[in-house]
């Protein structure tokens, strides 16, 4: 009896110990990197993506949707929603989604996890203002200027907070195949790319059971 106890307390010890990552973001999230990310670093990935969330939204569910996991890691991935200026509810100006970045970092820190982000990907421009409003975007300088304001916001915070950064602004420009057909969302092939890029960075954060590459 003795030794049962002690192999399920041996059990339960492994098991919170065990490394957790959370992916944080929208609906690009949400389509399911993550799930592809644990199977490449055979650890427990939560997918914390909602589907037309901007980076303030992401703010407002922190401890229900990262800090109620104890994660060891925290993947941030905002900004798609957060320069649609088309959209009230939905747009966040970029000195706000640094703030809204700037708080996610310290919260995630403050429990002591470890944090990576991820700048907005591109978007196939010709397909996306099939849905919405190209005039809208005129009037801010366009959409390769916004995309790119929200890349060096993220980019300037990473470097300032000191906290590894996935430029998927720049890396998926020469892999069009992670596009699906609406220019916005990951394909299923996009889903393992993006899982790929992130793990490159984030495995050499992990206990050294997990740093050796996977065949990916």
């Amino acid at each position: 009896m003795k030794a049962l106890l002690i192999l399920l307390l041996a059990s339960c010890a492994a098991v919170s110990a065990a490394t957790k990552v959370v992916c944080l973001g929208d609906s690009i999230t949400k389509r399911g990197y993550p799930e592809e990310l644990a199977t490449l670093l055979k650890l427990e990935v939560i997918n914390s993506g909602m589907a037309g969330h901007n980076s303030g939204q992401g703010l407002r569910r922190m401890e229900k949707d990262v800090l109620a996991h104890q994660p060891d890691f925290v993947v941030i991935f905002f900004g798609t929603n957060d320069l649609r200026v088309d959209s009230e509810r939905a747009h966040v100006p970029v000195a706000k989604y640094t703030e809204n970045l700037a708080r996610i970092i310290a919260e995630s820190r403050e429990t002591g996890a470890k944090v990576l982000l991820c700048t907005p990907p591109p978007i196939a421009a010709e397909t996306y203002f099939t849905r919405h409003e190209k005039a809208d975007y005129e009037e801010h300088g366009g959409l390769p200027a916004l995309l790119a304001s929200y890349r060096q916001a993220a980019m300037k915070l990473a470097k300032d907070e000191e906290i590894p950064l996935v430029d998927l602004n720049q890396l998926l420009l020469d892999k069009p195949n992670w596009l699906s057909r609406d220019g916005v969302h990951p394909s299923p092939e996009g889903n393992t790319i993006i899982a790929r890029l992130v793990a490159k960075e984030l495995r050499p954060l992990l206990p050294a059971e997990h740093q050796a590459p996977s065949k990916d």
